[in-house]
Formats: C-alpha cells, structure tokens, sequence
C-alpha cells in the first residue's frame, strides 16, 4: 500500500486542494484502488491518499 499524505494551511482553497489530488492520481495506475481521506483539523486541513495493494489470483 502506498500512502500520500499531506496538510495545507486552513485558508488553503478548494481547488488546490483539489489540483493535488488530481495530481497524485495521475502518478498511479488507473486500474489502481484508490481511498481519499480528507480532514479538516484546528488550523489545518489534512489530505490522505490510500493506493491499495493488488490481489492477483
């Protein structure tokens, strides 16, 4: 599992939130799972990006 973490100022926008999301998820696989975390703390916001592990049969 690969993990992307990152916090950003509380007066960060949206958008470039948002822009480094779309970022991080042009760097892996499509065929990839993929859980997003996003946390909102005292003063910061929080970005958690969960690239799953593949199960091959």
């Amino acid at each position: 599992m690969k993990n992307f973490q990152k916090y950003f100022k509380e007066s960060t926008p949206e958008a470039t939130i948002d822009k480094y999301i779309q970022l991080v998820l042009k760097t892996i696989d499509p065929d990839d799972e993929v859980e997003i975390y996003y946390d909102f703390e005292e003063g910061m916001q929080k970005v958690n990006i969960k690239v799953l592990d593949r199960v091959l049969h």
